[in-house]
């Protein structure tokens, strides 16, 4: 079995474009250069990392890595997995702060940790990585190492990295529509009564509202507004230390045209709400949303995003649309089904990992009820 060894590159513009091209994900979106330049370009409070794993001098994998500095004392309860992992090990922090090194993308959910190229073994990548993460966990002084967003059914060669002492858990899904429809009268159309009524309130409701799809100049010029919604949401839900910059939007429509949608809400020649969503392999993926809750009270800014997510999918003819975690309940009666999501975590002390152990088999995701709209 030939020797695998890895490269090591602190920003993804030292990393050659031949690289891409020989892993076959240049053309990827979420795995292109210019894709992740743009995370690595806009926000840099964070500290970026990319292994390039090699054999017999070409690459076969790639991992991206980033170390955030989380503060615990603002971990949200609506992140229960993470705010009692916090919790768990505090007595062992310092100032209640502390690094996180994470395998994926902080502002994404899903598989975008890792790129493994066609043929390779799985299981083996896996393995070096998390042999490797244990070093540079103690050489970055991160006290937590935090593998993410695996699909739970699919990729169960992951499971390898627990040989390294790293602990599963299950996290928030991501909701799925399998789109079967030509359009959104139609899919209305095989929804039974009470949802269909559903679906037509958030419209009515929402009328009111004026929606415009941005240009990257036209993030700029509302940055801004655009970063004070966005903050009313994330600040409910993540780390304070994890917001996106806007600025990461302006350089992924610029250079992703047409793979990029942000889409303002206004009311009375006011932004109240944007949307944004990725383009990419007949998928259609919601990102943040930034929204005023107020006005959401009465004109239903929300609900009126997840129609409008429903519609565009429809409209740009794809097979998937990823509604994204939260709210997974209100998502299903538009017609998502989760898609079951596991991370892996290990604490760089080994006082504090055992700790962990019997405490994340006691964590659970949010219950929530599952609904089934469609007619028989």
């Amino acid at each position: 079995m030939p020797k695998i060894t890895t490269q090591e590159f602190f920003t993804i513009n030292d990393i050659p474009d031949t690289t891409f091209r020989e892993l076959g994900c240049d053309q990827t979106f979420y795995f292109s250069k210019l894709f992740l330049a743009s995370f690595e370009e806009a926000n840099n409070t964070i500290d970026y990392r990319y292994l390039v794993f090699m054999s017999r001098e070409k690459p076969i994998a790639i991992a991206i890595l980033q170390r955030v500095r989380v503060s615990l004392e603002s971990a949200s309860s609506n992140l229960p997995y993470y705010q009692k992992l916090a919790k768990s090990v505090q007595c062992y922090l310092s100032n209640k702060k502390t690094h996180i090194l994470v395998c994926g993308n902080v502002f994404l959910s899903g598989e975008y940790g890792i790129w493994v190229k066609q043929g390779i073994d799985r299981r083996r990548i896996y393995d070096m990585l998390s042999r490797k993460l244990k070093t540079l966990q103690k050489t970055t002084k991160s006290s937590v190492c935090f593998l993410k967003d695996f699909n739970a059914t699919q990729d169960t060669a992951a499971s390898v990295v627990e040989k390294q002492h790293f602990q599963s858990f299950a996290v928030e899904p991501n909701m799925h529509v399998n789109v079967a429809w030509k359009d959104f009268e139609d899919y209305k159309s095989s929804l039974k009564s009470k949802y269909r009524i559903k679906v037509n309130k958030a419209d009515s409701s929402s009328n009111a509202l004026i929606q415009n799809s941005l240009t990257a100049n036209e993030i700029r010029t509302h940055k801004e507004k655009l970063k004070s919604l966005y903050l009313d949401v994330a600040e409910k839900a993540l780390f304070n230390t994890a917001f996106i910059d806007i600025e990461t939007y302006a350089l992924l429509k610029e250079r992703f045209p047409e793979n990029v949608i942000i889409s303002t809400y206004s009311k009375k020649g006011e932004i109240v709400g944007f949307s944004t969503a990725f383009l990419h392999d007949e998928q259609l993926s919601a990102h943040y949303v930034g929204l005023d809750y107020t006005v959401n009270k009465t004109d239903a800014i929300y609900p009126r995003m997840l129609n409008d997510y429903i519609r565009l999918g429809l409209l740009l003819g794809v097979k998937d649309i990823n509604l994204g975690r939260t709210a997974s309940e209100i998502k299903s009666t538009l017609g998502a089904t989760p898609e079951h999501l596991r991370c892996y975590i290990k604490h760089r002390r080994t006082v504090a990992n055992m700790f962990f152990k019997p405490f994340i088999r006691q964590i659970k995701m949010t219950e929530y009820k599952q609904h089934n709209p469609f007619k028989i």
